[in-house]
């Protein structure tokens, strides 16, 4: 049997279901795209006035993986741009990954290496104040209006945070090597929904970001998505009518991302191919998602490190005792046996609420915000996305933790007895 063998084919374009594919809009994204555009407005208004330049609104853009955030600013600093270049001005916009930087040094070598076209890699072998300089320099030889897109700028969070100061304060009195020729503005874009509670006062005080929140898409908003790409990607009349409904509602129910509910889709499809139906319907669906779950467990598990494991783990032992949604201090005291189990280095109560909310962004927790007792304030809660059956499951393929996953109910009644 021949398994590369062309059969039949539900696809016209299939491209349109890859992440690679540019759509023309963001159903569902109206008001989170006024507001992006809101801030940016000012830079137009002021070229058509003739007035002096000044540092541009900073905006910062927060919500889970797959809710539409970088392509929506895209989107913007397109839609700007054009505005701008119809007033007679210009806008430099450079759009920087922050994805695996831990340091301030490898965000600046990131920034230049977006500036510079000369610059193909970080640099290496310098200062640090040495290549601030180099970066402000730059900033300043290009002038005028610049925004620095920073996609994934939550890892510029906790102590790497005066690099955001610096640049919000580079045309101040009080900078010093300030910005001369320059006005940046950041679009910072974060799956973190607590970044901004990480960033230091006089950051925070300093960024003055406008904050736009993207919440994750419904129902309805997905089936537009999936209908805009089902229209290009599929042949006329190969989906049956409910597969389109089906799959944004199941993807709605988890995790409201498009990209889920795209890739779901795109899976579907081709289930259909290999089984060489010339109708996609609810049948290959539901095989689709089933082999889709089951991966999707076992991939993120894997890309996670050891303690990000013995963290949602720790929150899988309150959930089969019933003790889920719990806060960061209930999950820690479960993580800190579990670390002396396995025998890792323990790490403090702070980082683990970090490592929850970056949970949160693989969809395997759920972390919001839950109002206090009768002596007010809030607090974030944490509990588990997929089901515990679901998540044990895919622990099968993960070392170390066999004496927990292999009797999770035991375990949880042991750390009950012992308190």
């Amino acid at each position: 049997m021949n398994h590369f063998e062309l059969g039949v084919d539900v696809f016209e374009n299939e491209t349109a279901l890859k992440e690679e594919w540019t759509p023309e809009d963001l159903p569902g994204r109206d008001e989170e795209l006024g507001k992006l555009a809101k801030p940016l407005m000012g830079i137009p208004r002021e070229i058509n006035k003739g007035q002096e330049p000044s540092t541009p609104d900073s905006i910062l853009v927060s919500g889970k993986a797959g809710q539409g955030k970088t392509e929506a600013a895209r989107m913007a600093l397109d839609e700007v741009s054009g505005t701008i270049e119809d007033v007679g001005g210009e806008l430099h916009a450079f759009e920087v990954s922050l994805k695996d930087v831990n340091t301030e040094y490898q965000a600046v070598g990131k920034i230049l290496t977006a500036i510079e076209p000369e610059t193909n890699g970080i640099p290496k072998g310098h200062s640090l104040p040495d290549l601030n300089e180099r970066m402000f320099d730059r900033l300043d030889e290009i002038g005028g209006y610049i925004i620095l897109f920073l996609d994934e700028i939550d890892n510029l969070g906790g102590g790497n945070d005066d690099l955001l100061y610096q640049l919000s304060r580079g045309k101040s009195k009080e900078s010093q090597d300030g910005l001369e020729d320059a006005c940046v503005g950041i679009i910072g874009v974060s799956n973190d929904i607590q970044f901004s509670d990480t960033l230091g006062t006089k950051t925070d005080d300093s960024f003055h970001s406008k904050k736009v929140h993207f919440d994750p898409y419904n129902a309805n908003q997905l089936r537009g998505i999936l209908n805009q790409r089902a229209a290009i990607a599929f042949k006329d009349d190969a989906l049956e009518d409910s597969v389109i409904p089906k799959t944004a509602a199941l993807t709605a129910q988890d995790s409201g991302s498009a990209r889920q509910a795209i890739r779901l889709l795109y899976e579907t499809g081709q289930t259909a191919c290999h089984e060489d139906s010339t109708t996609v319907t609810e049948d290959h669906l539901e095989t689709a998602q089933e082999e889709l779950q089951e991966v999707d467990i076992v991939n993120k598990l894997q890309d996670l490190t050891v303690n990000d494991q013995a963290c949602l783990l720790a929150l899988a032992v309150l959930e089969d005792r019933g003790d889920t949604p719990a806060r960061t201090k209930e999950v820690y005291s479960e993580y800190k046996r579990i670390a002396e189990l396995i025998e890792i280095d323990k790490l403090t109560k702070r980082t683990i609420r970090k490592k929850l909310t970056n949970l949160d962004t693989y969809n395997l927790t759920m972390v919001h915000k839950q109002s206090g007792n009768v002596q007010g304030g809030q607090y974030y809660v944490a509990e588990l996305s997929p089901t515990i059956e679901s998540l044990l499951n895919g622990f099968e393929h993960v070392d170390r933790f066999e004496d927990i996953t292999q009797n999770l109910t035991k375990f949880s009644q042991q750390s009950t007895l012992s308190q």
